[in-house]
């Protein structure tokens, strides 16, 4: 709250009384009377006598005596209440006597020609009535200006010093600054707010890595007690200082190398990893064109997917409405397209695209498969197959691909199937899926190439190990990838339990053998239900088949893991479902990639989700 003590610049008055007058100290003076004459122009004598007063703007004045030093000047605040507010009324004075005056009418009594006195007798008053509106205007100039320095603070206090004789319009401007001073209150609350708000910043700031170190508080550290008592032996620190590289030897080489590191860390065993980092850099591209022509495509992002079951990869994009008619197919020959992601090409056989118009949001939304899609369904046409000689399984697979422009990759152990075991109606995408059903695996298509690739969910190991679960831990099994946990971005875990079951009977329908298939180490007594296929006729494929069956059993878990998209060398870029994953957390860890799905939105980040199977029995 502001201060109203008045501080006067002058020394203090030491002498006796002094006696202050406000106003007029008796009554005020009456006004002068004014009598006109004058001759009318039609010759009649008319006589008339005014009264005409005037106000000359000077303030009443009130006489006071005070006995006191000038710091008691402080009564003068106390005015605020006393009749000389009422003195704000006087700019509303137009219905004093001054205003009557011009009202009234003045005959003369003189002759015609003494009406040039008369008349300059008229003009003298309207003369002395112009000061009068000129010190009305006066008062309120003088208003202006105090309000305009009411606003600063040390102002007023030199007008309250200055003025403190003068009338009511100085305990106007007192009671002014007392509002001011509660504005200034307010703009210090505003600004306690906006301290708090960076403080708020700061915490927020906790959560970063480089935000742990913090300055060290001022205060008296204290070290802690040393414990004693029997078995403690204290902790003696060291002096010497140990280096990472051994000492100098006489007559060595002194060259000097920079950035080496005696003891180098040991390197991951996977063909592909990723190295912990504090953060990883990656810039992405993508394109699409259209094939054979390689047209540029315009597309907003793309979505990419494959996953065991599915005999390829998939994706989905959004694009301007002029694709629709770019990638029309021509006849019954759909369109193929390239998708280039940060160097990985995809390529894809087009599904019909869909073409949307909205009020603002016209588009078109394309997807496709793999071009192994060619394979299957409208594109290709079933045919009756059955082998009339002995041959493997390969061979007859290879023998549905026949004129279609696709190749097999094998990747099952083979085996004979003897003449007329096998025959199939269908498309050659089914036939082959037939064969490799059998010995209880999957097709999957390459990225690019027109080729269908065999896997199995449990293939065998380095060293010809068995793929099991349960031997994917094993110190001399290689990963196919390894990820340090600062690349994954999010990772979730649902537990799944499997069959309880150790064993399975598998069998052929015409021809032999009948065989079971046990987890080692156990009594093979938890059996699943018999399981007969037409190629099962040789004990490789009976052993794939039962290990199908046997390894999906047990307790384990789905482990989702967010990724980005790393391409630098020996750097997994897009993982593909079946490989082998090492996370190497603190304990690490090892599961089979189920499926993968890529984001790549328009201007977004890149990212990649992996499912992978991890299984929690280690023994039997």
């Amino acid at each position: 709250m502001a201060d109203l003590n008045l501080v006067f610049s002058r020394a203090r008055y030491t002498g006796g009384p002094i006696s202050l007058v406000f106003g007029y100290e008796d009554a005020p003076p009456a006004p002068d009377p004014l009598t006109a004459h004058g001759t009318t122009v039609f010759g009649f004598s008319l006589t008339g006598s005014g009264l005409v007063a005037y106000e000359n703007r000077n303030p009443r004045r009130v006489s006071t005596r005070s006995t006191q030093v000038h710091q008691t000047a402080r009564a003068a605040l106390q005015a605020l209440d006393m009749p000389s507010q009422q003195a704000a009324h006087h700019p509303g004075g137009h219905d004093l006597p001054m205003q009557q005056a011009q009202a009234r009418e003045i005959r003369p009594e003189q002759p015609i020609g003494q009406t040039g006195q008369v008349r300059g007798e008229r003009a003298q008053v309207h003369e002395q009535g112009t000061p009068i509106e000129t010190a009305r205007a006066q008062v309120h100039q003088i208003t202006l200006r105090v309000r305009t320095h009411a606003a600063q603070v040390h102002q007023i206090a030199d007008h309250l010093q200055a003025l403190a004789s003068q009338p009511h319009q100085i305990a106007r401007l007192t009671h002014t600054g007392g509002v001011q001073a509660l504005q200034i209150a307010d703009r210090l609350q505003a600004l306690a707010l906006q301290l708090h708000q960076r403080a708020r910043a700061a915490g927020r700031g906790l959560d970063q890595p480089l935000e742990q170190a913090r300055k060290v508080p001022p205060g008296k550290e204290v070290w802690p007690p040393v414990p004693t008592g029997p078995g403690f032996e204290p902790h003696v620190p060291d002096l010497n200082l140990v280096f990472a590289c051994p000492p100098y030897e006489q007559g060595a080489p002194l060259d000097l190398v920079f950035g080496h590191v005696c003891a180098l860390p040991p390197a991951p065993g996977a063909p592909l990893f990723i190295l912990p980092a504090r953060y990883y850099m990656a810039v992405h591209s993508l394109t699409c064109h259209k094939l054979p022509s390689m047209e540029p495509v315009p597309i907003f992002g793309v979505n990419l997917s494959a996953a065991e079951g599915s005999f390829g990869w998939s994706f989905s994009a959004e694009a301007p409405p002029s694709v629709f008619d770019q990638l029309a197919a021509t006849g019954t020959t759909p369109t193929r397209v390239l998708i280039t992601l940060d160097g990985l090409q995809f390529e894809f056989v087009l599904d019909e695209p869909e073409k949307s118009e909205a009020f603002g949001g016209n588009g078109t939304s394309i997807s496709g498969r793999s071009a192994t899609a060619l394979l299957s369904g409208f594109y290709a046409l079933e045919t009756a197959r059955h082998n009339t000689a002995a041959a493997t399984a390969q061979q007859l697979a290879l023998a549905a691909l026949e004129f279609t422009g696709f190749a097999l990759d094998w990747g099952l152990p083979d085996w004979l199937v003897p003449a007329g075991a096998w025959s199939h109606i269908g498309t050659p995408l089914a036939a082959v899926q037939a064969l490799v059903a059998s010995a209880g695996g999957h097709l999957q298509s390459h990225r690019n190439a027109a080729t269908l690739q065999a896997r199995h969910p449990y293939p065998d190991l380095t060293g010809g190990m068995p793929g099991v679960p349960w031997n994917w831990a094993d110190p001399s099994v290689v990963p196919d990838i390894e990820l340090a946990p600062d690349a994954v971005l999010v990772m979730g875990t649902s537990r799944v339990f499997g069959a309880d079951i150790n064993g399975v009977y598998v069998s052929g329908t015409t021809h032999p053998p009948r065989a079971l298939y046990k987890r080692q180490g156990t009594a093979g007594d938890k059996l699943a239900s018999l399981i007969t296929d037409p190629l099962i006729v040789a004990p490789e494929v009976a052993r794939m088949r039962g290990r199908s069956v046997v390894g999906a059993a047990g307790l384990k878990q789905f482990v989702t893991l967010e990724l980005p998209v790393l391409t630098g060398v020996s750097q997994p870029g897009v993982i593909d479902p079946g490989k082998l994953l090492q996370v190497n957390h603190a304990v690490p860890w090892r599961g089979r990639v189920r499926s993968v799905s890529v984001s790549a939105p328009f201007g977004g980040k890149v990212r990649q989700q992996l499912r992978v199977e991890q299984h929690l029995e280690a023994t039997p």
